[in-house]
């Protein structure tokens, strides 16, 4: 049994800890703790990722709702998901009484008089009274609205494909083992990792991290991803240029230090575990190894929603990768402690003679 979930609400500080069932609200809303997002972003570009920091607003597009919607299915299940989400109000209206019109006619026919007298409201009601079991629009409407209220809606492809989805990564010989009706059963979802780094020696101004497993096996981390290629061609090439361009490498990067520091509190008995891990022991076979597989789930969220399963082993770009997020740790706290969390971190773009060896191929053709 581990310690209880703390009483949090979004934008409060979460202490440091490994927790299993932390709300993802909470989890995104901690005001201080830098995710595998921030570490990306600063070890390209720490001015624009604090510019971003200061000044972007949230986004809210279909991509990130495919994401966000993915993750729930696929993840968490088909309850959890449901609880989230449910497809825009969408139906066919035949037989069904949709304008103030339509109610009008019908109490004609009906036998009723004054039909023009009151409003529609009244005139719905006079409806149903006659005829109970008729379709109203604004009465299916109403309920649907009310059954779903404070769900986010889908478009009714979007829904298709992340059902489609979840099927075909069932269909998966590698993954089938772990699923169950499209979702991972096995191992634990959505774990979150909260930490200080004081540097090397632990000697320097603190600096909270964080990160959020997808789904945590005993011997892997999986990783869902969704991509939208802009070309087609194999799969594989194109996953791996998503892959490249978004520096979903460094991500990993993250996520593994992550898991590192808390293997050595687990083994050290200073790391507190908030929530039930899925069966007593859990986190022992977990960290009884030197490192976990990164198994990468990517789902094309265009087209046809296929997946892929990737395996990734390559140890020198794992390498590069591990030493840019230590040095993007760096960068975050020498900028941190020189010009505060709340200003712009202002740019140093010395002069740049530009010579030929410099210029493109394509340069001036």
């Amino acid at each position: 049994m581990g310690l209880p979930l703390p009483d949090l609400r979004p934008g409060d500080e979460v202490p440091c800890g490994l927790y299993f069932n932390l709300d993802e609200k909470i989890y995104h809303a901690d005001p201080t703790a830098k995710g595998s997002s921030a570490l990306k972003a600063i070890a390209i570009d720490p001015v624009e990722w604090k510019f971003d920091d200061l000044y972007e607003e949230d986004k809210d597009t279909d991509a990130l709702l495919f994401g966000s919607a993915l993750h729930a299915r696929m993840l968490e299940g088909q309850d959890v998901f449901n609880a989230k989400f449910c497809q825009r109000f969408s139906l066919t209206t035949d037989g069904m009484l949709v304008t103030d019109q339509d109610l009008k006619d019908f109490l004609v026919e009906h036998g009723q008089s004054a039909v023009s007298r009151g409003n529609k409201a009244e005139r719905i009601k006079r409806v149903l009274e006659i005829a109970p079991e008729q379709k109203i629009f604004d009465v299916v409407k109403e309920t649907y609205d009310r059954e779903n209220e404070g769900k986010i809606q889908l478009k009714p492809r979007l829904w298709g494909q992340i059902e489609i989805a979840c099927r075909w990564v069932q269909q998966d010989p590698t993954l089938s083992a772990v699923m169950e009706n499209g979702t991972f059963v096995d191992g634990a979802p959505e774990v979150s990792i909260f930490y200080e780094d004081r540097g090397p020696d632990g000697d320097q101004t603190p600096v909270r991290l964080k990160g959020r497993l997808d789904r945590l096996l005993r011997h892997a981390i999986i990783d869902l991803k969704t991509f939208a290629p802009r070309t087609k061609g194999d799969i594989y090439q194109l996953a791996l240029k998503t892959i490249d361009s978004m520096r979903y490498d460094l991500q990993e990067a993250a996520y593994q230090r992550c898991w590192q520091i808390a293997k050595a509190a687990h083994e050290g008995g200073t790391l507190d575990i908030y929530g039930d891990e899925p069966f007593e022991g859990f986190l022992d076979e977990c960290f009884d190894r030197d490192k976990p597989k990164w198994i990468w789930v990517m789902v094309k969220r265009t087209g046809a929603p296929q997946p892929l399963v990737l395996d990734w082993t390559p140890h020198f770009a794992k390498a590069a990768a591990a030493s840019r997020i230590e040095e993007a740790i760096r960068t975050y706290r020498s900028k941190r402690d020189e010009y505060g969390d709340a200003q712009e971190w202002p740019a140093a773009n010395p002069p740049f003679e530009v010579t030929d060896d410099d210029l493109p191929t394509w340069f001036g053709r």
